[in-house]
């Protein structure tokens, strides 16, 4: 319990102290300026860029493993499918590699003389698009890496889930001529409400926080077209030393957060 109220209580408390706070321009500490640092927020035209930018990240991200983690835990599920226990190994090494290195992994696929670009030109696109550096596709790279990091965890979660399924549901089910997509829509999916509610809303926090994938793939570049929240608080901490305004952006993330969290609290005490 110390170590949690350490790492986790003691920060969570200072920075929602330290928002009530500003850092004077020219040094001499910092000073208590009530909701002023908010105010600034709302007049601040890159903060409402990063927010957009953190809507489509993580509704794209989340979207998107969701739907892909399915469709792989459901073939991976498949009785008949050979080396199922070596697939499912192999689809652990992108969570097991680390953020940073993953994305520049990704950095380098995506770079101008990069093996995404060679095989473009390859296939005969003449000009394919430098994808760090150009605003429309900066942020689309760095989402293709995240879902490649966390593709693992969903896939894993959503398997295990799919195991747990009673049998004999499924037995009566075909026995009464219900086909495989009845079975899905009208079985697993009510079958794995739950299970999907606490992944998607894991998910979604992980994926609105999520800086180092940003940060290696294009620093919230070019223009700040890639810039998130979790980001641009950085920046505002470490590069302009400005940590009243930096943990305002926190507490704002924190507040958009408990959305989901609600949300997902309160099917959970339905169904209870």
């Amino acid at each position: 319990m110390i170590v949690v109220a350490l790492i986790s209580v003691y920060p969570f408390v200072n920075g929602i102290y330290n928002s009530f706070f500003s850092d004077a321009v020219f040094g001499g500490g910092k000073y208590f300026s009530g909701l002023e640092n908010f105010r600034d927020l709302m007049s601040d035209s890159l903060f409402w860029t990063g927010l957009k930018n953190n809507f489509i990240w993580s509704a794209a991200c989340v979207g998107f493993e969701l739907v892909i983690g399915m469709l792989i835990a459901l073939l991976l599920n498949l009785p008949y499918i050979k080396l199922r226990g070596l697939y499912r190994a192999l689809i652990l090494l992108p969570w097991a590699t680390t953020p940073v290195v993953a994305a520049l992994i990704w950095r380098y696929i995506f770079g101008v003389m990069g093996p995404l670009n060679s095989f473009l030109n390859a296939v005969g696109f003449a000009n394919p698009p430098n994808w760090l550096v150009t605003p429309g596709y900066s942020l689309f790279a760095c989402i293709v890496a995240n879902i490649w990091i966390g593709l693992p965890f969903v896939i894993v979660t959503l398997l295990a889930g799919l195991q747990s399924l009673p049998s004999d549901v499924y037995e009566a089910a075909e026995i009464d001529g219900a086909g495989v997509l009845k079975r899905f829509f009208h079985l697993t999916l009510p079958l794995m409400k739950s299970l999907i509610l606490i992944l998607v809303t894991l998910n979604t926090i992980w994926t609105f926080n999520m800086f180092d994938i940003v940060y290696s793939m294009t620093n919230g570049g070019p223009g700040n077209s890639s810039m998130l929240l979790s980001l641009y608080s950085y920046q505002n901490a470490f590069a302009y030393f400005q940590q009243g305004y930096a943990s305002a952006i926190g507490v704002i993330c924190l507040l958009i957060l408990l959305l989901p969290v609600t949300f997902y609290i309160r099917e959970v005490r339905n169904e209870a």
